[in-house]
């Protein structure tokens, strides 16, 4: 609001004393007052809605890194389960080589799938601790 100093304040009083007279002078102040509520209502409202939509934006975009992380960890953990089934020797397999063969190589593969696992205990003890931390912000 501009700066308006008393005798500012009291020349737009005369003047509206002299244009609307002593009679409607009160209901027409009363009628500015309401609307000056009004309208800081309104902006109140306004800023209030934009305040929600930004929050809105930035629990999407969050949302949308998860989901991009967890989809990189998908790919990941399906990768690995595929070198790990290629791996594997079928039961076929051993019976037609026989007993002669060299099974290092399995215990290589159950040390990827123990590693694999301990991996997945961690993911989800890292989302379990986001999840938490978010339900807290909230």
């Amino acid at each position: 609001m501009p700066d308006m100093g008393f005798s500012e304040i009291l020349f737009v009083a005369v003047i509206a004393i002299i244009v609307l007279g002593p009679e409607k002078l009160p209901d027409a102040m009363r009628d500015l007052g309401r609307l000056f509520i009004k309208i800081k209502k309104m902006w109140r409202d306004a800023t209030a809605d934009i305040r929600r939509e930004l929050e809105l934006e930035e629990m999407k975009a969050e949302m949308e890194q998860y989901k991009k992380q967890l989809q990189e960890l998908q790919n990941k953990v399906t990768g690995e389960a595929n070198e790990i089934k290629s791996s594997l020797t079928s039961l076929d397999e051993l019976t037609a080589v026989g007993n002669t063969r060299d099974f290092s190589n399995m215990l290589n593969n159950n040390e990827k799938v123990d590693n694999v696992k301990s991996k997945m205990e961690n993911e989800n003890k890292n989302n379990e601790k986001l999840e938490k931390s978010e339900n807290k912000e909230k």
